[in-house]
């Protein structure tokens, strides 16, 4: 036995998952203002933005997925709902967080192999 009741490892379990959901967030804003904020920088007059416009909305969803993850594990923990972590409203939320951030990332990177 590893010495945690099942109460303290659902509550581990939510913080890890609530650290990711940040993490993600984190990253998704970082990304979107750095990218927004240096484009006139290092990207000649004329280039394609397509891609780059493509991956903003992308991190502004992935944003919005990620701040309806987190509300949904606020609601699965206060409710004590059936699932803990694992509530399809949570699965839901996450992946389609997690998706959306990887696709976004996906055409940044595309967006810099073509710029470059």
């Amino acid at each position: 036995m590893n010495g945690l009741s099942d109460t303290s490892t659902s509550e581990k379990a939510f913080d890890f998952a609530s650290e990711v959901v940040k993490q993600q967030l984190t990253l998704a804003v970082g990304i979107f203002a750095l990218t927004l904020t240096f484009l006139k920088d290092v990207v000649a007059d004329g280039t394609n933005t397509t891609l780059l416009e493509l991956a903003w909305i992308g991190y502004v969803v992935s944003v919005f997925f990620g701040l309806l993850t987190l509300m949904a594990l606020a609601g699965v923990l206060g409710s004590g709902a059936v699932g803990g972590i694992y509530n399809p409203s949570v699965r839901r939320f996450a992946g389609l967080q997690t998706v959306v951030f990887f696709t976004s990332l996906g055409l940044t990177l595309a967006f810099g192999i073509s710029a470059a």
